[in-house]
């Protein structure tokens, strides 16, 4: 039951990741190509992943994050703020 869990919960992620990258593609005004080639994977892998036919790597993710100017936070959903805080 506990697998259950996980699997459901890394689904969802998933899902919040590829809304959030969606989302920002449209705000900087990149296509997913764009994206794909600065992070180093193929469009059609992009593709697949922002559909959900894919999972996304902690790779991905972070280069992504790098590449758009956000935190892993906020592309994972753990936070709404797109820059992290800064603390003083």
């Amino acid at each position: 039951m506990l697998y259950c869990l996980t699997v459901s919960l890394v689904i969802s992620e998933q899902r919040v990741i590829a809304r959030r990258v969606r989302g920002l593609l449209r705000a900087n005004h990149l296509t997913q190509r764009e994206l794909a080639e600065s992070v180093g994977m193929s469009e059609q892998a992009m593709s697949n992943k922002l559909r959900g036919l894919k999972n996304f790597t902690l790779r991905d993710v972070s280069r992504m994050a790098s590449d758009l100017d956000v935190s892993l936070d906020y592309l994972t959903g753990r936070s709404d703020c797109p820059k992290p805080l800064e603390v003083k």
